[in-house]
């Protein structure tokens, strides 16, 4: 039996058996028979759709096979197809500039080609162009002067202009992040099999500022993974579409859109808003295979930030998915095409479901016993499913505690803010459904397009919201049994009433910015203070100055650093660098020094704290160099986009990494094959294992002030690499050019001790006393040792030369 088939049947016995359950512990004695069929209607089909999802999850644990290709057969002509209506373009102009720069290292330069189209507006076009200007003729940018048919019309339009000149198209949003390496396998994979006609990626969220966005991308972390891989292998080749990060052969594409209009007015009639899985059915009816790619490898997207943005999206959405009611049962559809659709249907239509369902049992109308209990818990399982199973499939994390630790805080907290959102977001669906159910359409509003909003008045309105909902069961109960049911009624929907009832307070809240983490608020706090102590600020160092022979200045002594990099990095290539990544990079110091040395190279900077962004961006700038220089504010170990480095860089923050496993990993993602490595950093004499009583301690003092994750000793940092696939290429010993005899180091003997005995570890002032005594005393005792390591990453193996294409 097939997956498809399997995941069907399992899902029709499990919703059997919770809506005989739910049977059982109704009183069907006293509650209408037509309420109580219309109860266990509704629960089935909710039921239903959380065990589908289940089940998908669940068959997703199992890791999927690598997307492969044989490499015979030559791919043909790409068009990378960025869309964007009214979106920041600085932000894709960098996108765009770090593909590129990838592109031309993968040796695609010749027949894959950059467009970007744009319906912004007249103000919006002058600032893409002044964005998009410094990647001159490397792409091609067009504006639609009258922007008819949405997206659509966009690709339409590209479509009839450019798109018989190409093979293939990766169609992207403003806000997508892909790596031309990850394309590069991708048209392969579609030169492979000439039956193919669309593959749709799985896509990483980036990390947001927000709460809100954090939310989600915390979920999509926890059980995205599975689900895609779940959903990839249920799907075989009738997968589906979400409208961008997909690659798709044109003359597939080409003959199925466009879309004709839905006969009728809007919003069941009109333009389809959701077109992207129609496309994909249309695709599959049509012979072509569409398949996803569970890996979410090199693909990034945006979340919203905000409330009100995601709403936004949702009603359009909403409007988009209740169309899908008139095509479902279109002819010639295949069966999981169909099945496609039916969810997208029902993930909509499941809110107002929800809400009927607390309303009739809360209100009365429908009869419950305790037994009704057993029928709850197994929606409660059917919910918890794809979120445990995502961490279940994480086994090599689970097998060391302290990544289970993370784990399992990052499944509490994920279950502890959806909980809180959750019924905000039942009532505002349950109010798009009726909209539309109503006759109210909600046009299509470009996401780049800010719509004012009120998130008090909102959150305002889902208050009211809450109250209604608490009156609606409360009161029939009041005015047939009495005071105590009803107050029994009113606290037993408090779960789903009281985050409506608290919505103003909690929509701003979901708003703000999180609390940044404690390395984040240490930098924050002291970078500035850092700059302004021991000299070194005119360096914009914030490392420890290294006094070699003839250095006579305290700057002098804080770009030492820079200049041993510099030659070895040099040493190691054989060349200077093309293109550099800093990880940790702080406020630019070091980028911007190497910047000055090697003026053909170009470089990325990373750091957790926006403060040290800010700073490095506008020192870049007064020097000239931010058309080489870029800043990013993230956690170095997370994935990105950035084109792989030959040389990568880390002075001083490699031990702000949980362990250094993570940190070699997130380094080699950065770099390419060949390319080097440069550590700059305290490390242990002897391993952790064979410290003393007092040297434990002093180490604890340094890791607790300073924020660190981990201090490694040399040997085992080697041999962590070893495993993680670098070769040690040289090392040197630095610890002879430090001064440990400063007014300030004698300070801090007494003040840090101090500090720490009265439990100030905490403020960022007090915790870097602490951490700088600490230090100063593990280099006094020869415990610590100040250390650069050279490491090279492998080379691939050779692989064989591509066949040439038969003109």
């Amino acid at each position: 039996m097939s997956a498809f088939r399997l995941v069907l049947a399992g899902a029709a016995v499990i919703t059997l058996a919770l809506a005989w359950l739910l049977v059982q512990g109704l009183a069907l004695e006293t509650t209408p028979p037509a309420l109580a069929v219309l109860i266990v209607a509704l629960f089935c089909i909710n039921t239903a759709l959380l065990a589908v999802s289940a089940l998908t999850a669940l068959a997703g644990m199992r890791a999927a096979p690598r997307d492969s290709a044989s490499g015979e057969a030559a791919p043909g002509r790409c068009a990378v197809l960025w869309l964007i209506c009214g979106e920041p373009p600085e932000p894709l102009a960098a996108r765009i500039a770090d593909f590129l720069h990838e592109r031309d290292a993968t040796g695609q330069a010749r027949d894959c080609d950059v467009f970007v189209l744009s319906d912004s507006d007249a103000k919006g076009r002058a600032r893409e162009r002044d964005a998009l200007a410094p990647l001159g003729a490397r792409i091609t940018y067009r504006n639609r002067c009258t922007p008819e048919g949405r997206k659509p019309g966009n690709l339409q339009d590209w479509l009839k202009r450019w798109g018989a000149n190409y093979e293939t198209m990766l169609v992207l949003d403003a806000d997508s992040g892909f790596s031309a390496g990850r394309l590069a396998g991708m048209r392969a994979q579609m030169a492979d099999e000439p039956s193919l006609g669309l593959i749709q990626t799985a896509i990483r969220l980036r990390p947001g500022a927000s709460r809100f966005a954090r939310m989600q991308s915390l979920s999509a972390r926890l059980a995205g993974p599975v689900f895609a891989r779940g959903l990839a292998r249920l799907s075989g080749d009738a997968g589906n579409y979400w409208g961008h990060n997909a690659l798709i052969r044109v003359a597939a594409f080409a003959s199925v859109t466009p879309l004709p209009a839905l006969p009728g007015r809007a919003p069941m009639g009109g333009q389809v808003l959701s077109h992207d899985f129609i496309e994909a059915a249309r695709l599959r009816a049509r012979g072509w295979g569409v398949r996803i790619s569970p890996s979410s490898r090199a693909s990034f997207e945006d979340a919203p930030e905000t409330i009100a943005a995601h709403l936004r999206r949702a009603r359009r959405w909403a409007q988009g998915n209740l169309q899908h009611l008139r095509l479902v049962l279109a002819r010639g559809l295949h069966p999981i095409s169909r099945l496609h659709l039916a969810l997208g249907i029902a993930s909509y239509l499941s809110a107002p479901i929800w809400l009927a369902l607390v309303l009739l049992t809360g209100s009365g109308a429908v009869h419950a016993t305790v037994g009704v209990v057993w029928s709850l818990v197994g929606v409660l399982a059917l919910l918890l499913a794809p979120k445990l199973s995502g961490v279940l499939a994480r086994r090599a994390a689970l097998r060391r505690p302290a990544r289970r630790r993370v784990l399992l805080r990052a499944l509490l907290a994920e279950l502890g803010l959806t909980t809180l959102f959750a019924p905000l977001g039942m009532l505002r669906r349950s109010g798009f459904v009726a909209a539309v159910l109503a006759g109210r359409s909600a046009g299509w509003v470009p996401s780049g397009q800010r719509v004012a909003a009120d998130s008090a008045l909102a959150g305002r309105g889902a208050r009211w919201g809450g109250a209604a909902l608490v009156a609606a069961v409360a009161a029939p109960q009041a005015v047939i049994v009495g005071p105590g049911p009803a107050l029994l009624a009113g606290l037993l929907v408090l779960p789903v009433a009281l985050p409506l009832l608290a919505a103003p307070v909690l929509w701003r809240w979901f708003d703000a910015p999180t609390r940044a983490d404690a390395v984040e608020r240490y930098y924050d706090t002291s970078t500035r203070r850092f700059l302004a102590l021991g000299g070194s600020g005119a360096a914009l160092a914030i490392h420890r100055p290294l006094w070699a022979e003839g250095v006579t200045s305290p700057e002098m002594a804080a770009r030492h650093v820079n200049a041993l990099i510099a030659r070895a990095a040099e040493e190691a290539l054989g060349a200077p660098p093309d293109r550099v990544t800093d990880l940790g990079c702080g406020v630019g110091g070091t980028v911007l020094d190497l910047a000055a040395r090697w003026p053909e190279a170009s470089f990325s900077g990373i750091t957790i704290s926006a403060a040290q962004v800010e700073m490095a961006e506008r020192h870049a700038a007064t020097r000239g160099l931010s058309g080489r220089c870029r800043f990013l504010r993230s956690d170095f170990t997370l994935p990105m986009t950035l084109p792989r480095a030959d040389l990568v860089v880390a002075v001083e923050s490699h031990v702000h990494a949980p362990d250094a496993t993570r940190f070699l990993q997130a380094a080699r993602r950065h770099l390419r094959p060949g390319g080097a490595l440069i550590v700059v950093d305290d490390m242990l004499a002897a391993p952790e294992g064979t410290l003393s009583r007092a040297e434990a301690a002093r180490l604890s003092a340094l890791r607790r002030g300073w924020r660190l994750g981990h201090v490694p000793d040399m040997d085992g940092l080697v041999a962590t690499a070893r495993a993680a696939g670098f070769t040690l290429q040289a090392e040197a010993d630095l610890t002879g050019m430090l001064r440990l005899d400063r007014l300030r180091d004698r300070a801090l003997r007494w003040a840090g001790p101090l500090a720490d005995r009265v439990g100030l570890a905490r403020v960022a002032l007090f915790g870097n006393m602490i951490g700088g005594n600490a230090l100063t005393e593990g280099y006094r005792a020869g415990q610590m040792r100040y250390r650069m390591l050279v490491l090279r990453a492998a080379e691939p193996a050779a692989a064989p030369a591509p066949r040439e294409a038969v003109a």
